[in-house]
């Protein structure tokens, strides 16, 4: 089983509601626009149906009542004039929920360590996942070779606490450590289970590079923390 962190389903939910309402209320824009300036403008409805498509919503409205809504004693048509603002209405809680979905999945992956928090991988894979969250990174590799690594600013109380808990089928798994030009690497390839206090290993408080080197690894799984118990 490969661990899914939920903020990645709420996020992606939160990009396609998003979207999906943004299309309608410019579908609906474009409609009342055409509607409304074979009434009141005196320049071609579809051309001002195209400023507001390769415009945005609101610099297109704008435009379009400055430059094209010249006859001003015409009544107003109204046609799909409900429709726009209700779809507008409910695109406002839509784009509270998407912001929202987009901080928790950045919190979710950077643990809410915002302080430049970096995240790489090179390789070939299949079924890599990799979630961090609350100071604890797990990842789960199908088959693969390559590295993947995870840039942190620890504190002494974290490096007394720094845990790892490896299990791999076949092939080699590496755990490897640098903090500017010191470099530890530490095989965890099959069980791994131990407490590692980076003090002993020559660390200091302060930024580390963590990295994951995987050898032809087969069925594996690691988790990396370093909160207190």
């Amino acid at each position: 089983m490969f661990p899914i962190s939920p903020a990645i389903p709420i996020f992606v939910a939160a990009i396609i509601i998003f979207v999906l309402a943004a299309v309608i209320v410019k579908v609906f824009l474009c409609l009342w626009i055409y509607h409304d300036a074979k009434a009141k403008s005196e320049q071609e409805p579809s051309l001002w149906v195209l400023v507001v498509i390769f415009l945005s919503d609101v610099i297109g409205l704008i435009v379009y009542f400055l430059v094209g809504r010249t006859k001003k004693d015409v009544p107003t048509p109204g046609t799909y004039k409900k429709p726009l603002i209700i779809s507008a209405l409910l695109l406002i809680p839509i784009t509270i929920f998407f912001v929202l979905a987009t901080i928790n999945f950045v919190v979710d992956e950077t643990g809410g360590d915002m302080r430049g928090s970096v995240t790489m991988s090179s390789g070939t894979w299949m079924g890599r996942n990799s979630s961090y969250r609350d100071n604890r990174w797990i990842e789960s590799v199908r088959s693969g070779s390559g590295t993947s690594r995870r840039d942190h600013t620890l504190t002494a109380e974290q490096m007394r606490n720094f845990h790892v808990n490896s299990t791999n089928a076949d092939g080699e798994l590496f755990l490897q450590i640098a903090q500017g030009d010191f470099l530890s690497r530490i095989d965890i390839s099959h069980n791994f289970y131990e407490n590692l206090d980076l003090h002993y290993h020559g660390f200091v408080p302060g930024r580390m590079r963590i990295a994951l080197q995987y050898e032809r690894v087969r069925h594996s799984q690691t988790v990396i923390s370093w909160r207190a118990p």
